[in-house]
């Protein structure tokens, strides 16, 4: 799957609501194009778009009152595309929509001991259904905010981060976990947006702690010494800290959820490769611990043990179409160095391109 390098890289500046509407603006056909295939997906059980568009409004008073910014951002990117507030946050949401499957992304940080120089890295792949990957419209967003923060944003069209890195160092990769339960709240990637406006470790954890979370995830936090490993369900965290490296796949690690999930279940759909993964990314970071550099961390996203459902994820042509998985991209951070590293498509096939903040 080569595609062209090079990823779009839009700009944005002003207050949020400015931002906003001038991301919509420019983003206009590609938002439309995710929001008519999320329609789709989210119809599958012969929803109505009403009933839909009813479900995701209860969402907002509570994005809301998470973070007034966000929230004018959002309502910024509705009108600069000419679509519904609720059709933005629909584009928000869809972590959200009910189901799992043990195939996205792996995740891994490291420093200290582990790295040459002490520097902190943060990486991971971007594993998601081909079809997805087709319609996510994916670009990379650099916006400064008021208080001058610069942020880089992984992100899809109408949405506001996916992953990335700010200007103080604060970087976020992440992982789903199994849909322990859900509930009426802030979205998954509203908490992502708010972690990368965040100046410090400690409120980017906070931002996670004070959110009244709609899902489960796990989230790998990074600065430019510290490494944090959070999972999460709308009524429990469990906390790793890591000096060395970490990593993590699509199955919870934490005492406080293993027993809530069917690690078994988990696991059979697609190989074990969520237990593969987590074992040989952990593998591959121990041999190399002291000499991890920029291009360790490339090296780590070409693994092909348990091909396809491998580290570096190609679509597995014997399983229905919507089951089809692909590294959508694959990306490494510094977040001292404030540089990602990033590929349009599996990093077998295409080149890492640097973009810095």
């Amino acid at each position: 799957m080569k595609k062209e390098n090079k990823f779009e890289l839009l700009e944005v500046t002003g207050n949020s609501y400015v931002r906003g509407k001038k991301y919509g603006e420019v983003k206009k056909e590609s938002i439309d194009k995710l929001i008519k295939y999320l329609y789709e997906i989210y119809s599958d059980n012969k929803k109505s778009k009403e009933s839909i568009m009813e479900h995701v409004r209860k969402h907002i008073p509570y994005i809301k009152e998470y973070s007034k910014e966000i929230f004018k951002e959002l309502q910024g990117i509705a009108d600069g595309s000419d679509k519904l507030l609720d059709e933005i946050i629909m584009i928000h949401l869809h972590e959200e929509k009910s189901g799992f499957s043990s195939h996205n992304c792996t995740t891994y940080a490291a420093t200290g001991r582990a790295t040459v120089n002490q520097e902190t890295f943060i990486g991971q792949t971007w594993d998601i259904p081909e079809n997805l990957c087709d319609n996510t419209g994916a670009f990379l967003l650099k916006e400064r905010t008021n208080d001058s923060l610069d942020i880089l944003s992984y992100t899809y069209a109408g949405m506001l981060s996916g992953a990335g890195m700010n200007s103080k160092g604060i970087s976020l990769v992440w992982n789903s976990v199994p849909r322990i339960n859900l509930q009426i709240g802030v979205p998954t990637y509203i908490i992502i947006a708010e972690i990368l406006r965040q100046k410090k470790i400690g409120d980017a954890l906070a931002a996670i702690f004070r959110a009244k979370r709609a899902g489960c995830f796990n989230f790998l936090i990074s600065d430019e010494t510290e490494i944090y490993s959070i999972e999460a369900s709308p009524n429990d965290v469990g906390i790793f800290y890591s000096d060395s490296y970490f990593a993590h796949t699509n199955h919870f690690l934490s005492d406080s959820f293993k027993e809530k999930q069917d690690i078994e279940k988990v696991a059979k759909e697609y190989s074990a490769s969520t237990v593969i993964r987590q074992n040989r990314i952990n593998r591959m970071l121990r041999e190399k611990e002291g000499n991890i550099d920029i291009k360790g961390c490339k090296d780590l996203m070409y693994d092909h043990v348990n091909h396809p459902e491998s580290i570096c994820r190609h679509p597995d042509s014997n399983k229905d179409k919507e089951k089809r998985i692909i590294t959508c991209s694959s990306f490494v951070m510094s977040p001292s160095q404030k540089e990602l590293w990033i590929t349009n498509g599996p990093a077998c096939e295409n080149k890492f391109q640097k973009y810095s903040i």
